[in-house]
């Protein structure tokens, strides 16, 4: 991509560019780059013209072979080339063998079949750019920070990867609002956890941690995050069965006398995590995590709709002072979602060990 903006800006333009990337702000800069180089917004009244909708190989061409009206050049953009069915690209791809000099035509594929032969021919001449991510995000991101002019420090940048992942769009909206938290002064993995890490990861952790300190209140308000975030309700439950079953897993471990640097492996987690998971199986007992379990399958089974709400036991186990399923029900989806796993983590917490 870096090869491709260069060549841009520096005006060695191609008549046709085909784009394609699963990240919306390497399409929207490239889209930009050539935009601004082929059309200045001066120009744009008359020559720039955007294809919506279904495109038809017929119109690109027409619109492609108008010349430009006192200017050098025009510009037509093409929202989506996927849907053009593969035998209506006679006339785009005789338009290839001569394109019109005075017209670059950029199109966006939301996906390509190279099965066809307009793509075949695209990308054989050249003109058919499919725009990824980098292998390691951290140097972008320093990039993109110090195109923004914000300062950051190399461990907010590690912590950032971590929080996002690879989303592109997300991590350059993460360092601008990172810029303006933090105004002149470095952005800080503080500023981070503060600012962005406050969603899906930290309420995940915060959650199995409360349960596994047999904290109520900090494990309702992690689940109100969660519920907060739309994170889907299977999920947290699945969630919380996969950390049930570590601390359940380490009870065996002990009582099998399996030595301790063979822990980390046997649970599937790095090393330095056996030691707050023991912590917290000390307030479970072998079976109060089997009943936990037994909870957390019935949730799950209701959330797919494999039990009637009508019919839904009790999640908590805590008896009369449940929600009924006609409750449930009467509250809607996504409220009803909440009260259920509301329930199933205050039963959990109720079950340790005083």
């Amino acid at each position: 991509m870096d090869e491709l903006l260069s060549d841009v800006k520096a005006g060695r333009l191609d008549p046709i560019y085909v784009l394609h990337s699963e990240h919306p702000i390497l399409i929207e800069r490239t889209l930009a780059a050539i935009r601004d180089q082929v059309v200045p917004p001066a120009a744009r009244g008359f020559n720039y013209d955007v294809v919506e909708g279904k495109a038809s190989a017929a119109r690109i061409v027409s619109l492609a072979q108008t010349l430009p009206m006192m200017a050098a050049k025009r510009m037509v953009f093409v929202r989506d080339l996927a849907g053009m069915p593969a035998d209506d690209t006679e006339a785009l791809l005789a338009y290839l063998a001569k394109p019109n000099p005075s017209t670059v035509i950029v199109a966006l594929a939301s996906k390509i079949d190279k099965r066809m032969k307009l793509y075949a021919q695209l990308s054989k001449k050249g003109w058919l750019h499919v725009l990824e991510a980098p292998r390691q995000v951290a140097p972008w991101l320093r990039a993109e920070a110090q195109a923004r002019g914000v300062k950051i420090e190399p461990n907010a940048v590690n912590r950032l990867v971590d929080a996002v992942g690879g989303d592109l769009s997300r991590l350059a909206l993460a360092v601008e609002q990172l810029g303006l938290y933090a105004g002149d002064r470095p952005v800080t993995s503080d500023d981070v956890d503060d600012l962005i890490a406050d969603t899906r990861e930290r309420s995940v952790f915060e959650l199995t941690d409360a349960i596994g300190a047999a904290d109520r209140a900090r494990a309702l308000v992690a689940v109100a995050s969660l519920c907060d975030q739309r994170e889907s309700a299977v999920g947290v439950v699945v969630m919380l069965a996969r950390h049930i079953r570590q601390l359940s897993v380490l009870h065996t471990l002990r009582q099998t006398n399996v030595p301790r640097p063979q822990w980390a492996q046997a649970i599937g987690v790095p090393p330095f995590v056996v030691d707050k998971l023991t912590a917290q199986a000390r307030s479970y007992s072998p079976e109060a995590l089997a009943l936990a379990t037994q909870r957390l399958a019935t949730v799950d089974r209701a959330l797919k709709g494999d039990i009637t709400l009508t019919s839904l036991p009790d999640p908590s186990g805590a008896g009369g002072s449940a929600w009924t399923g006609p409750q449930i029900k009467a509250l809607g989806r996504e409220l009803g979602e909440r009260v259920m796993l509301e329930q199933v983590v205050d039963g959990i917490v109720q079950l340790a060990t005083r």
